[in-house]
């Protein structure tokens, strides 16, 4: 059975075979017992405290119950920029007129922004290859979180994604901007935000718009493009409500989504209702549904196969720690808002 629930201190070997599964890409989930436990730690005093703070950083794992098993992370950062300021660029049109030649020339320009500063954010997401085909309702438990409990969270909600890379693992985008100020390679600029260490961000980005027509095109070319490996999770953030606002990663250019956490389809079609504990038969109106506990403190969510009268089957039941008329949400698969 796969349970989603917060990460405990327990886990770290498991969440250090997934940072190896997971690769060098992913700097929010780094090969890194030290910081790995930094960010368990962080989750566990997040979900321990009784409002919000400044510092809550909240991080969901799924565990295949049967083999004991941590399989995938999901986590969100409550407020981006809570101690300093989120940068990126944001993708404008320019218009030069000359009324002398009567000509108009229009072109784009990067603008540092730093727009999204205070909104949560939905990231760490990783699922192990193996148990691929869950991710759709793994990545929707973090949306019923922020549906349950809103006061944890700001008001919108971005999701960033990784950025075009070539077949040499190189970002065209960082090679052309990000490499010239920078004075390091990519991968050392990206490991050091991703460990928390983004001070030289503020220090060293360049303050001036960036003329995208001085970019040559390889570059140009991937500005808001995702790397072939996020294109399904583009598709699935757009399913949910978010959208593409021409901001983008100062590193390499991916796309940043964004939402309004009550226009999440999620959020939107969350429902709840007094438990029904059971075994469910076969139905023709059984639907995908997934189910948590609500609880905040003992967090609990899976997902069960069942009719328009929600049962939840006895033994998903006492993993989620539900007991008959205990108050459930639960949200239909495949159902729009």
């Amino acid at each position: 059975m796969l349970v989603v629930r917060p990460i405990e201190l327990s886990d770290i070997d498991d969440l250090l075979e997934l940072a190896d599964k997971a690769g060098p890409g992913m700097t929010s989930l780094p090969k890194d017992k030290s910081v790995l436990l930094k960010k368990i730690q962080c989750s566990i005093d997040s979900f321990d405290r009784s409002s919000a703070h400044a510092d809550d950083y909240f991080l969901l794992v799924m565990e295949d119950t049967d083999k004991n098993k941590v399989v995938g992370t999901a986590g969100i950062t409550a407020q981006t920029g809570a101690k300093e300021a989120y940068y990126a660029y944001r993708l404008m049109s320019v218009t030069h007129h000359s009324h002398s030649l009567q000509k108009q020339v229009r072109s784009e320009a990067l603008h540092l922004s730093n727009d999204y500063t205070g909104c949560s954010t939905v990231g760490t997401f990783f699922l192990d290859p193996a148990y691929r085909g869950n991710g759709s309702w793994f990545g929707k438990s973090r949306y019923i979180l922020m549906g349950l409990y809103p006061e944890r969270f700001q008001t919108s909600v971005i999701a960033e994604l990784r950025g075009y890379t070539d077949s040499e693992g190189k970002s065209p985008f960082w090679e052309a901007v990000g490499a010239h100020f920078f004075e390091m390679t990519f991968d050392e600029a990206d490991h050091l935000s991703g460990i928390g260490s983004n001070q030289f961000i503020t220090e060293l980005i360049p303050k001036y718009p960036i003329y995208t027509l001085f970019l040559p095109d390889s570059a140009r070319e991937v500005i808001g493009v995702p790397a072939e490996a996020g294109q399904r999770a583009k598709a699935l953030l757009e399913k949910e409500g978010f959208r593409y606002e021409r901001l983008v990663d100062l590193f390499d250019a991916g796309p940043i989504m964004r939402s309004e956490v009550k226009h999440l389809n999620t959020v939107h079609g969350l429902k709840k209702t007094k438990a029904t504990v059971g075994q469910t038969n076969a139905a023709s109106d059984a639907k995908k549904v997934i189910v948590s506990n609500g609880k905040w403190s003992d967090f609990r969510v899976s997902q069960i196969t069942s009719g328009d009268n929600i049962t939840c089957p006895t033994d998903v039941a006492a993993q989620l720690s539900i007991q008959a008329d205990d108050e459930i949400a639960y949200f239909i698969q495949g159902a729009s808002s």
